[in-house]
């Protein structure tokens, strides 16, 4: 039995060993694999960048030298001196073109210097004259166009750039009108003189990509390279491919892989060692574990036994928590009961009372009219008033049985926030209501709900500040955000009690002596969150509280209906 669990345990081993290290080397090979293709990748983007940026360099190069009233003028007198100097050697010298000629406002050839040397008479090569012809009588035809378009861009940023084949050499060709730099000359359009400039691309331009691209070797071919990954083709105008520019592709997981490889097999040989000296000890070792077993087995037993007695006592504490659990929902379904009977309870008086104030609006035989309606006017607000603190205990009932739905419609958010203002105003005369409203005019929400929030808000501010009159309530729109602030100047909040404010029938020591029921801030809370907002408090005590209510626009532009 024990040269079983032994060798039982050696094979594990070997085997656990031998799918490491192939595992190890398959991860190896697959790591330089990937590693070489990304390599090759950005070699290919890099020498592509380096290519386009050279295509793109070529008409902001020759810009400087036809984009200038000097060129303009000389060449309109075809001072070949100044042409030389100022164009020819210049863009040969300081930009590398191979060639540039300048046709005149007829077409015909007047200036030519070719592989730095100046040819005279002007003429074109042999090798590039129809293309260039070409190419110029292209130019002239897109001046004359763009010249008649109504709005055209101006005539300074027309540029026609193609790759093309000169002989056997691939090379980038450009031509520019050259125009005045100033307002001081004008020129009518189809009269221009063109400059055409050609760049190589197999001599210093290649030199320049393999530059740009950290790379050795880069040339120019007709044909692909043996690596099919280290080449890029040079697409000509009208879509074709003139070549590829080949190099000798860098692989560093290759190189990687070569320089590892001699450690790595010196580490399986000595995991190889390894596992034969643990062999060796397992010996050992399974003659101490099959010694341990009947004290494992009693210990096992002993365990047995304290499981039991523990799940046991586990059992009889969760039949507790039920118990306790149970308790709660009874206590909560016996506070929405008692919720929903005061406000049936006092649903009835209120009732009364507006039928009472409809009867006096109706009865003007010995009072004047326009004092019993102010009278019945500021009972009938005190009503809507008392109702409203009805609906929110209601509101708070259906908060917490999840009962509540919001019914979004199109609706005024600024004239909601001016109605609520100007109907506690004539609750309390005493205050002051500074508005500061810069928000849409059609917002989608609820308005009952909404109009529960603003309502609770500010008279909250003119109940929690008796001797400050002034009632700020300023709002604001962004990109993303419809921002509400509703401050007052009055007591205060303690810092102690902010952070437990909105939590349901909490009120802070500051408001000791002053009615309140501490359900309106929860409403608030929980009516701002289903329309996917927020709301904030900051305060000191003593100097005032301000709450912040933050609606994100994109919801207050839907028409969905929310669930609570």
């Amino acid at each position: 039995m024990k040269v079983r669990l032994t060798s039982h345990i050696t094979l594990v081993l070997v085997a656990l060993t031998s799918a490491a290290a192939v595992l190890f080397c398959g991860f190896a090979w697959l790591a330089s694999v990937k590693v070489d293709d990304f390599y090759l990748r950005r070699q290919a983007d890099f020498v592509g960048q380096g290519l386009e940026e050279q295509i793109h360099a070529l008409p902001r190069e020759q810009e400087s030298v036809t984009k200038w009233d000097d060129a303009f003028l000389y060449a309109k007198q075809r001072n070949h001196e100044w042409l030389m100097e100022n164009i020819g050697k210049w863009t040969s010298r300081y930009f590398g073109h191979d060639r540039t000629y300048i046709f005149d406002d007829t077409n015909r050839l007047m200036f030519a210097f070719r592989d730095g040397v100046d040819a005279m008479p002007p003429r074109l090569g042999s090798d590039d004259g129809e293309q260039v012809d070409a190419l110029a009588s292209k130019m002239r035809a897109a001046l004359v166009e763009e010249a008649l378009k109504p709005g055209a861009e101006p005539l300074g940023q027309l540029a026609s750039v193609r790759t093309i084949m000169i002989g056997n050499r691939p090379a980038i060709a450009s031509a520019r009108p050259m125009l005045p730099s100033s307002t001081r000359m004008q020129i009518q359009a189809g009269q221009e003189f063109i400059a055409v400039s050609i760049k190589f691309i197999d001599v210093k331009v290649a030199e320049d990509i393999a530059h740009y691209a950290r790379l050795e070797g880069l040339r120019f071919t007709l044909s692909q390279g043996p690596d099919e990954r280290a080449h890029v083709p040079v697409s000509s105008h009208d879509g074709g491919t003139i070549g590829y520019l080949v190099w000798q592709p860098i692989r560093p997981g290759f190189m990687l892989l070569q320089q590892i490889a001699p450690a790595g097999l010196g580490c399986l040989a000595l995991l190889i060692a390894a596992v034969f000296w643990l062999g060796r000890g397992l010996h050992r070792t399974s003659m101490t574990l099959l010694d341990s077993q009947a004290e494992l087995t009693h210990h096992r037993n002993h365990l047995e036994e304290m499981v039991a007695d523990r799940t046991a006592e586990i059992e009889r504490q969760r039949a507790e928590l039920d118990r306790l659990l149970a308790h709660e929902r009874q206590v909560n379904a016996l506070q929405r009961q008692f919720v929903a009977m005061a406000s049936h309870e006092f649903r009835t008086p209120l009732a009364i009372i507006d039928a009472a104030a409809q009867r006096l609006c109706r009865s003007t035989t010995n009072v004047s009219g326009e004092y019993v309606h102010e009278k019945a006017g500021v009972i009938r607000s005190a009503v809507v008033r008392m109702v409203d603190l009805m609906e929110s205990i209601l509101a708070s009932g259906r908060l917490e049985t999840g009962q509540i739905t919001l019914k979004r419609s199109e609706g005024d958010l600024k004239a909601l926030l001016v109605a609520c203002c100007d109907r506690q105003r004539e609750l309390s005369r005493s205050h002051v209501f500074q508005l500061d409203l810069e928000i849409p005019d059609l917002l989608t929400f609820d308005r009952i709900a909404m109009e529960q929030v603003f309502t609770n808000l500010i008279s909250n501010a003119v109940k929690y500040s008796p001797d400050a009159p002034d009632i700020y309530v300023r709002a604001s729109v962004d990109e993303k955000t419809v921002e509400i602030a509703i401050a007052d100047s009055g007591i205060g909040i303690d810092a102690d009690d902010l952070p437990k404010l909105f939590q349901p029938y909490y009120r802070a020591r500051s408001a000791t002596g002053i009615a309140g029921t501490g359900i309106g801030l929860n409403v608030v809370k929980q009516v701002v969150e289903l329309h996917g907002g927020s709301v904030e408090v900051t305060s000191e005590l003593g100097k005032g509280t301000t709450f912040t209510i933050r609606l994100p626009i994109e919801v207050l532009l839907s028409d969905q209906q929310v669930a609570a």
